[in-house]
């Protein structure tokens, strides 16, 4: 059996399913949550202790009620549709730890925090932003998700990821909060991101997050990392497979929570280098991942996203443009519904660059150039041109409409003549990238806020940052 990029057959994901629903079965799923387990033992299922075993019509029925599509709404009232539009959505970096600016790598500060929100925000390409754009490890855990959301409540216009982390308290905390600077209650404002800890497990903190953001009707993205030869088995076919059953575990509890609450669905697995002992996200499997995922989810009809901006390289080389460019161009194949952290990740993950969203920015735009394709019609064959210029003609002259329609013309690929790249002192894509976010940065506007929600800020962030209130 083989699922190669063309996406599989349809006996090979009906079988993908089969084995996910033999793994609910007779596996289970273990959810460290005694009132996620209660709720599922109301509803008829088998539990043990914190494991609970999900039967196929339990499954099909949880199914039935999610969402094809939803609408993501901002703080001023617009929104971005998920699902069922045939375009694709782009989400921020989430969670980097460490930030790199030309050759200097620092831990993340709020000074970078504010920069990326900055960065996101003044981006043609980012629809939605969120509050775990870096990591926050520089405030005290206890204030971590509240401050996390205040500096993206007060830099950030767009949709935004929801806070999922701190347990059910600072969850309902954080989307109260939202709902009160948003001035509505009653619409989809955070997606949550519910990250299962392979093999077959979610933690307490991802129960809760479900419990209280499906509960309100807000998406929850259920997603597994499952790694080959570490959280799943040695083969793709085994690791995609016990991932999809857990996110299936997890999607058949947001519909216990709230049937018809909106999902969006990702089953993927990276390598792993069994040299270093340490995942490969940038590995080329990933795009079997992705595939896979899309079918998949073409299976279920539910709304997906796949794909990331990742590479396993700390610097912009050439291991950073060849992974990040297949990982970007995998989902624009695939048309996604949601790209997240489309922009900006170094280091698997665990880095974001100042130059590297830049450059992420110019590649996705290449990859939307591609998916528009071209035609093919009287007026593209140019034949009377043809005819005109005979068989030894010159094309050169005046650059027409239709060409700048159809060539894409990078900002920041160095396309000059050698002697003219010589002359002008060898610059490099790299060199043409720190002037941009710069020049970003400093033309950025921040958005007004009237008394209600500054207070709300106030009552978000720690006293030593109210003064940027």
């Amino acid at each position: 059996m083989k699922l190669s990029y063309s996406i599989g057959t349809d006996e090979e994901v009906d079988r993908i399913h089969e084995m996910s629903v033999k793994i609910l079965e007779e596996v289970g799923a273990t959810f460290h949550s005694p009132e996620t387990v209660e709720l599922f033992k109301k509803h008829g299922a088998k539990v043990e202790d914190k494991i609970v075993y999900i039967s196929r019509g339990m499954l099909e029925s949880a199914l039935k009620t999610v969402p094809k599509s939803y609408d993501h709404y901002n703080r001023n009232g617009g929104h971005v549709t998920v699902g069922g539009t045939g375009k694709t959505v782009y989400e921020s970096v989430y969670g980097p730890i460490f930030v790199r600016t030309g050759d200097t790598i620092e831990k993340s500060n709020h000074e970078h925090f504010v920069n990326f929100h900055k960065l996101n925000e003044t981006s043609d390409i980012i629809d939605i932003s969120n509050p775990y754009a870096l990591d926050a490890q520089y405030i005290p855990q206890d204030q971590r998700q509240q401050y996390s959301l205040g500096v993206t409540l007060k830099y950030c216009q767009k949709p935004l990821d929801g806070i999922v982390l701190g347990g059910k308290a600072v969850v309902s905390e954080c989307l109260e909060a939202m709902f009160d600077f948003y001035g509505f209650k009653d619409k989809p404002v955070a997606l949550g991101m519910a990250c299962t800890a392979g093999p077959m497990q979610m933690a307490t903190d991802m129960c809760e997050a479900i419990a209280v953001l499906s509960a309100a009707n807000q998406p929850m993205l259920i997603v597994s990392g499952v790694t080959l030869g570490a959280s799943g088995p040695q083969t793709m076919a085994g690791a995609y497979t016990i991932g999809n059953a857990m996110v299936l575990a997890g999607i058949v509890y947001t519909q216990l929570v709230r049937p018809g609450a909106p999902i969006l669905y990702c089953t993927r697995f990276s390598g792993h280098d069994m040299r270093n002992m340490i995942p490969a996200y940038g590995g080329i499997e990933a795009m079997w991942a992705c595939a896979t995922t899309a079918r998949m989810a073409g299976f279920y009809g539910f709304p997906f996203q796949t794909g990331v901006s990742n590479t396993e390289s700390k610097a912009l080389d050439l291991q950073a443009g060849a992974e990040t460019f297949m990982n970007i161009l995998s989902p624009h194949l695939l048309k996604a519904d949601l790209l997240p952290m489309a922009c900006g990740l170094l280091d698997a993950m665990n880095m974001a660059g100042y130059e590297k969203f830049i450059w992420d920015e110019e590649c996705v735009k290449k990859c939307r150039h591609l998916m528009e394709g071209y035609e093919a019609n009287d007026e593209t064959f140019r034949f009377e041109e043809i005819k005109k210029k005979g068989t030894t003609g010159s094309y050169l002259g005046r650059v027409l409409p239709i060409y700048r329609k159809e060539f894409y013309e990078p900002k920041y690929d160095i396309r000059d003549i050698h002697n003219n790249w010589v002359t002008k002192g060898r610059p490099l894509s790299v060199d043409l990238l720190a002037p941009v976010w710069k020049k970003r940065l400093e033309e950025y506007i921040e958005p007004e806020l009237d008394a209600d929600r500054k207070i709300i800020l106030k009552r978000l962030l720690p006293e030593e940052y109210h003064h940027i209130i």
